[in-house]
């Protein structure tokens, strides 16, 4: 039996990153950077970090937080007793920790936020090393977005980046194809607060590999956003709420840093 390792970090440092919200924009999974570590034991390569969870808004019960441990190897968790959630940053109680606690994260948010925490995705993490070279910024319910992290550019007062928009589930196009996700080059207006699309494709994914089904805008750009043409873009105001609106928001802060 092992210790969970809790770590108590400086206010400054004790703040909060959401991983996914529900519709109305509420974090249901939110965790600490400052928290996340790795260790060893039994031979294991294992990482600990403490985590927030958010029961939907009609249940009585209240957000808590719990420690996980988390073996990228096996892609297996195990977590601590949950306890109510801390105002002043992580908990720095200590609890017990058996090998036989880890089990696979049920699908969906948990199982994303494994793959995401052991490929390296985490916005504001640094222990494990990137292996897709995107970083995950945000889920809700219906889609999951992340950013090449290599991708981001300012020019002028404009910011650009290249992003990936996945459809949790799948959707369709207006003629009825079907799609996973999308790949684009977002443009952001930081002066005027409007948003663009300088490239988009539309894929499915057939077997292992990503299937165009449409696309739209110059390709090069997606690799080089640099090359995006400012004035032959049509800006409009993203949808309040929304993926690029949030997205938007972040990318135009000047401390926006993807590592």
């Amino acid at each position: 039996m092992f210790a969970l390792a809790v770590h108590a970090v400086p206010a400054s440092a004790a703040s909060l990153v959401p991983f996914a919200q529900d519709d109305t924009g509420r974090p249901v999974l939110e965790f600490y950077p400052a928290t996340v570590a790795k260790f060893g034991a039994q031979g294991r390569d294992l990482v600990s970090l403490t985590i927030r969870e958010t029961p939907p808004e009609s249940t009585a019960r209240a957000p808590i937080d719990l420690t996980l441990i988390v073996d990228c190897q096996s892609r297996q968790l195990a977590a601590s007793q949950s306890i109510p959630a801390a105002k002043d940053g992580p908990p720095t109680t200590v609890s017990a920790f058996k090998f036989s606690d880890l089990k696979p994260p049920k699908g969906g948010m948990y199982e994303r936020f494994v793959v995401a925490l052991c490929d390296g995705e985490l916005l504001a993490v640094q222990v494990l090393p990137a292996k897709s070279g995107w970083k995950h910024f945000l889920e809700g319910t219906r889609r999951a977005l992340y950013v090449a992290s290599d991708s981001t550019r300012k020019i002028g007062t404009y910011r650009v980046a290249s992003v990936r928009l996945y459809e949790l589930g799948g959707a369709q196009l207006p003629d009825g194809r079907h799609i996973d996700a999308r790949d684009a080059v977002w443009v952001i207006d930081c002066e005027r607060k409007l948003g663009a699309v300088a490239y988009e494709r539309a894929f499915a994914r057939v077997g292992d590999k990503n299937q165009t089904v449409e696309s739209m805008g110059d390709e090069k750009t997606f690799a080089n956003p640099s090359l995006v043409e400012m004035d032959k873009l049509t800006f409009g105001q993203p949808v309040p709420g929304s993926m690029q609106a949030r997205f938007g928001e972040a990318l135009c802060l000047e401390n926006w840093n993807l590592q």
